[in-house]
């Protein structure tokens, strides 16, 4: 990933980056490494602990479920336009 990107940093471990790479839509509460200041429901950026980042996700600090993640291309910006696209 070249660009800079506004949302707060998720790294989690090489366990977890395999199931994401492999298609899988979560990251649990274990697989988490660091994770960057950031509320309930915030956009994050999820990274392997090598740096490459796994896709970008809905933080939910209360759920075992962590992060889910709602896409995996670096270049899609998640605004409303985003939203629209994926209900459609």
């Amino acid at each position: 990933m070249k660009q800079v990107r506004p949302y707060p940093r998720v790294t989690v471990t090489r366990k977890a980056a395999r199931s994401l790479a492999g298609g899988h839509p979560w990251v649990f509460e274990g697989e988490v490494i660091a994770a960057e200041p950031a509320q309930n429901g915030d956009v994050v950026d999820v990274f392997e602990e090598n740096g490459t980042w796994q896709g970008a996700g809905l933080l939910s600090q209360e759920s075992k479920i962590r992060v889910r993640i709602v896409t995996r291309n670096a270049n899609d910006r998640i605004d409303e336009a985003f939203w629209r696209r994926r209900v459609t």
